[in-house]
């Protein structure tokens, strides 16, 4: 069997983060969560692994090359335009020959197992299966139809409602599938009074092959099984990561050539790379990874759960929560709270908190706000539609952005790719892409002459 994993379309919801990269190259917990997806596939056995590529085809190409660091095979197949995953499994047929074909979407999260018991179940089915798992949420998810012997007769696209059996994105089909994949429709099929979503997807192949007497196999898979469709969402994916990789890790595990000053206050287990540096009176609360030639100095404090990244500075007397990637600066009484990528420079007095993207630099004395008045949750604009991030706090601060002095950015808001907000801006709405906001001042010239003070 051959694995192909979808990761051709741009992702216009991951916006501001969608203008650099493929939507599954997103570093979760300081990796793209497209390799974890590869190590699952590994995991499961299999090593010949296709890729289907499309917007920013290069951040795919360039990360994994060959495959041979993954232990694995990989061959890219282009998707030029990408009208939706059923497309993409068409334009795969090269690749997939006469083969049977794990089909993955690249922007899961799954958990260990879920393609093992996939496999399994297809090799007893006869015309392919397809994963579900249940859900809270079926309004956010594709409801499967199941009938009584398991087959899958019908599906809907994000119905009303709340608890149901969803699609989850991964399928077990023979090479003969393609042909009916050909024949999907131009939309999906959704509830009454509901408009449909456009695109060519693969789940639309479920009643075709039904009615033709060739029904795909429901296997249920544990969840949660999480989507990562909206920016907030890696920080959701970064937490579970992290808490699943902590239950595991039972002792710290320090490498020779580091350095622990007797000073520092560590609790719970850590694990600490080449090089790198813990300075006097520093407190890490494991679990807690820190990188090669990273240096932890004087009086800073580490949460529970962060992960930081290679060559990073932290402190003195900063506070760090969370995913913080190669290359990033937190200095003297900077303070952050979510996910920071490779490059990011936070300078002295700051709180920050939220999802900042590559090479961010921070001006100093920048804050973030974290709350809304009413204590709802935050919102944030998705495509003109305003929509909660249920679990978020912060700000959405685009790649290559940077804030001058005295920036106070408001919950929720996005800050585009390659803009600035100006020294002392209120950023009360979004920032588009490639703009500076400049706080336009007006001051008033008077005399102020010694005789003020001779009284």
């Amino acid at each position: 069997m051959k694995a192909l994993l979808l990761a051709a379309g741009r992702g216009e919801r991951f916006y501001p983060f969608d203008t650099y990269r493929a939507k599954p190259m997103f570093p979760v917990a300081n990796r793209p969560l497209l390799a974890r997806l590869v190590d699952r596939v590994a995991e499961a056995g299999i090593t010949d692994i296709g890729i289907v590529v499309g917007w920013q085809a290069g951040s795919v190409r360039s990360y994994f090359s060959d495959g041979s660091r993954f232990g694995c095979e990989i061959t890219y197949v282009d998707q030029p335009n990408p009208t939706g995953t059923a497309d993409a499994v068409v334009c795969a047929t090269e690749f997939i020959g006469d083969d049977d074909v794990l089909v993955v979407l690249g922007d899961l999260l799954l958990r260990p197992g879920t393609l093992a018991k996939t496999m399994e179940a297809h090799s007893s089915a006869d015309h392919g299966v397809a994963a579900v798992t249940e859900v809270g949420n079926i309004s956010e998810r594709i409801r499967a139809s199941i009938e009584a012997d398991g087959v899958l007769s019908d599906y809907v696209w994000k119905p009303r409602g709340s608890r149901g059996s969803a699609i989850a994105g991964v399928y077990a089909l023979p090479a003969s599938a393609l042909k009916d994949l050909r024949n999907v429709g131009d939309q999906v099929q959704s509830q009454f009074g509901i408009a449909p979503n456009v695109g060519r997807e693969i789940e639309d192949v479920i009643p075709i092959v039904h009615r033709e007497g060739r029904p795909l196999k429901a296997v249920h898979v544990d969840g949660p099984i999480l989507d990562m469709d909206y920016p907030w969402q890696p920080d959701t994916f970064g937490d579970a990561i992290a808490a699943q990789d902590g239950d595991a890790l039972k002792d710290s595990i320090i490498d020779p050539s580091a350095t622990v000053d007797p000073g520092a206050h560590i609790e719970g287990p850590v694990v600490v790379g080449t090089n790198s540096v813990i300075g006097r009176d520093a407190y890490i609360q494991g679990p807690v990874w820190i990188g090669a030639h990273t240096r932890v100095t004087e009086g800073s404090h580490i949460g529970r759960h962060t992960m930081i990244g290679n060559h990073c500075h932290i402190g003195p007397y900063a506070k760090v929560n969370g995913f913080v990637g190669d290359d990033c600066r937190v200095t003297y009484l900077g303070e952050f709270s979510g996910t920071m990528l490779a490059g990011g420079r936070v300078t002295h007095q700051i709180q920050l908190s939220g999802i900042f993207g590559l090479g961010a630099e921070i001006g100093a004395g920048t804050q973030c706000g974290t709350l809304r008045f009413d204590d709802e949750p935050i919102e944030v604009e998705v495509k003109g539609q305003r929509r909660k991030a249920h679990g978020f706090s912060g700000v959405l601060f685009g790649d290559y952005a940077r804030t001058g002095v005295g920036a106070l950015i408001m919950p929720g808001r996005i800050v585009g790719p390659c803009s600035m907000v100006g020294a002392g801006v209120v950023l009360m709405k979004n920032l588009p892409p490639h703009k500076a906001l400049i706080l336009k001042q007006e001051t008033d010239l008077i005399d102020w002459s010694p005789e003020i003070y001779n009284r």
